[in-house]
């Protein structure tokens, strides 16, 4: 495979291989091998490295001295401390972004045109690029939200969760309602209703991460792990919902 060009070399490896973890095509454990990877993208070790080492900042990579670059493994632990963080900061972000830009066209259309193209994705009926568009949505909110730090931190979670939900395939029973819950999101941005949207937006992620947790629990082969999985379920909006009031 060439990279294309307008990307530097850096940020098209990044974007290659955040792919095939997000997708599977390099599974929990896979390890990531400057030499394999330089030649599939015709590029540099050093430009490979320097990749591993950015995805290694965003979770999806583990680099250990002498031994290389692994994908990150997946569990349940791994999906609760994800949900929560997100259930936690987005909603606060979204409301901070609605209440600096409140009735501002720019982000009205913006949150608009992203939620069409997530109805057009799930036409298309292709997994990656539904979860991809949900993921585009979200972010069109945190746009808007001046916090930098913030910002910054949601977009590497936001990242993890695309790959936990194509993992978990966890929309394929109700790809229709999962897109439509997006609604009422939107109508609290036109609305410029700052505490209903971070209500909604927490309401959201609780959901998904529990429907997350619970999709783990049932597809764990091993018992311990299972069992964890079924308690962070069970346990898991009282947990998110005690943070949001403390």
């Amino acid at each position: 495979m060439s990279l294309h060009r307008p990307e530097t070399l850096t940020s098209a490896a990044i974007s290659y291989i955040r792919d095939a973890i997000v997708r599977g095509e390099f599974p929990p454990g896979y390890q990531l091998t400057e030499q394999t990877l330089s030649a599939q993208l015709a590029t540099s070790r050093g430009t490979v490295r320097e990749a591993l080492r950015a995805l290694a900042d965003t979770g999806l990579v583990q680099v250990f001295p002498h031994r290389g670059a692994f994908v990150s493994p997946l569990s349940a632990r791994t999906a609760w401390e994800i949900s929560s963080f997100r259930a936690l900061l987005e909603p606060y972000a979204a409301r901070l972004a609605l209440e600096t830009k409140r009735k501002d066209p720019a982000m009205i259309a913006a949150i608009r045109e992203a939620y069409r193209q997530l109805q057009e994705a799930a036409t298309q009926g292709d997994m990656f690029t539904i979860v991809n568009a949900d993921m585009a949505f979200h972010a069109s909110i945190l746009s808007f939200c001046e916090h930098e730090v913030l910002r910054e931190h949601l977009a590497s979670v936001q990242v993890l969760t695309r790959r936990l939900i194509f993992h978990t395939k966890v929309y394929e029973s109700d790809v229709e309602g999962e897109i439509e819950s997006h609604a009422p999101i939107v109508a609290a941005v036109e609305a410029g209703n700052a505490t209903r949207l971070e209500s909604l937006v927490r309401a959201h992620i609780i959901r998904a991460g529990k429907q997350l947790l619970e999709t783990m629990a049932e597809r764990e082969a091993d018992e311990g792990a299972g069992q964890l999985a079924r308690a962070l379920a069970a346990n898991w909006p009282a947990v998110v919902d005690q943070g949001a009031e403390g």
